[in-house]
């Protein structure tokens, strides 16, 4: 039942925003009592927490699956690139502006986890690349993790602008050897290069 009710308000959530949604409207979405909610969820903020810490563990099992099955550094950060995106299209930018400024703990959760999430899997793709010369070695890893990061989750003026950007940023940390791998995998994946 907890699953249940976790993905039922995370839909509502993504739906209307976090501020909207009563524990009431989550409960007659499923047909249950407010006190069966209450067996599970002590209060708002609670059942607020538990599905943010369920799409973000979700996005963090993604990333490290794309990092353990992909060798090569430049799939990995297009994988990965993709996979944020597909985030940012999928979450109702007023939940987390709700979450932001109703539910400070929550957010700060938030951003703790946002934060790993840059330290780890974006600064470890930067230094594999690196490694294998892929990557320049004069990068500033964690600066462009958090760009990489921030640029993932623009709002962008027209469709396909996500692909432009994910394409120039990849680009810019590539050496010669990076590139020339580069190339041949747009060649590959579309018959032309990028």
């Amino acid at each position: 039942m907890k699953e249940r009710i976790i993905t039922e308000a995370g839909h509502l959530f993504n739906q209307l925003g976090v501020r909207t949604v009563r524990l009431e409207d989550v409960a007659n979405q499923l047909g249950i009592s407010k006190k069966t909610l209450y067996q599970h969820f002590v209060d708002k903020e609670a059942l607020v927490r538990q599905v943010l810490e369920t799409q973000l563990d979700e996005n963090l099992r993604e990333a490290n699956a794309i990092h353990a099955q992909t060798a090569n550094p430049i799939v990995s950060a297009l994988l990965i690139w993709d996979r944020l995106i597909r985030y940012r299209q999928t979450t109702n930018p007023n939940m987390l502006r709700d979450i932001e400024r109703h539910y400070p703990t929550v957010w700060r959760m938030f951003q703790t986890f946002r934060a790993t999430y840059i330290n780890i899997i974006l600064v470890t793709n930067f230094r594999e690349g690196i490694e294998q010369g892929l990557y320049r070695n004069d990068l500033d890893e964690t600066a462009l993790a958090w760009l990489w990061a921030e640029e993932s989750q623009l709002e962008v003026p027209f469709e396909g602008a996500e692909t432009a950007f994910k394409h120039h940023f990849v680009r810019g940390l590539l050496t010669q050897k990076g590139l020339a791998l580069y190339e041949s995998l747009a060649v590959k994946q579309t018959g032309t290069t990028n």
